[in-house]
């Protein structure tokens, strides 16, 4: 049996999502105390886009509550729970653009799922394609991923988008899986990619 131990990733991957992934539009990095008015700012521009889909979003009322969320974040990436990732501009590495990130880890697979989100300004210009190749490409090489998923709501045609044109095959539709935020049911779509599958090259 493959111990916990045999399968997590070395100390050298974490501290590449410290320095920042580079791809030719974007950084995608680990939040620091400093993005926390940035990253409220972006949340709230996008307010009404992402409400629809995102639970989280009316807990980012002020900034403070942001930078709460990137406290807890930096602690849960320490100890390795979930890795809280931000969509920066390469020109500055500051502007935020949107978020994404590694959930629901279990390092005995090694399985992930990646989660995204980007400001309205920038939708439909191939930024989350981007940034969802770049920890595609990340989590196969540097945490030797077994599974990687992209789950979504089947009304939302974008992120479904997403993770076709990247080559994520469909693995079903789990019914009634989860509550949207006004309280209702909805489907939850799967998506998943492992090695030996064919990759679309981004």
């Amino acid at each position: 049996m493959t111990s916990t131990t045999d399968t997590f990733p070395s100390a050298i991957a974490f501290s590449r999502l410290r320095q920042g992934i580079h791809g030719s539009r974007i950084i995608v990095r680990l939040w620091s105390d400093s993005d926390a008015a940035a990253l409220f700012a972006a949340i709230d521009k996008a307010r009404s886009h992402l409400k629809p889909w995102m639970d989280w979003v009316d807990r980012h009322q002020e900034p403070a509550d942001t930078r709460d969320s990137i406290t807890r974040w930096l602690i849960e990436f320490t100890r390795r729970e979930n890795i809280a990732l931000g969509i920066f501009d390469r020109a500055d590495n500051a502007t935020v653009l949107g978020a994404t990130g590694f959930h629901n880890l279990d390092w005995t697979v090694p399985a992930v799922e990646i989660g995204y989100w980007v400001i309205p300004e920038v939708q439909g210009q191939g930024y989350v394609t981007e940034a969802v190749s770049l920890l595609t490409d990340f989590a196969f090489a540097e945490f030797n991923a077994n599974r990687i998923s992209i789950h979504c709501d089947p009304l939302n045609e974008r992120s479904k988008r997403v993770a076709e044109r990247l080559g994520y095959q469909l693995e079903g539709r789990l019914r009634n899986k989860a509550r949207t935020p006004d309280g209702g049911l909805r489907d939850t779509l799967v998506y998943s990619l492992v090695p030996g599958d064919p990759r679309i090259q981004r």
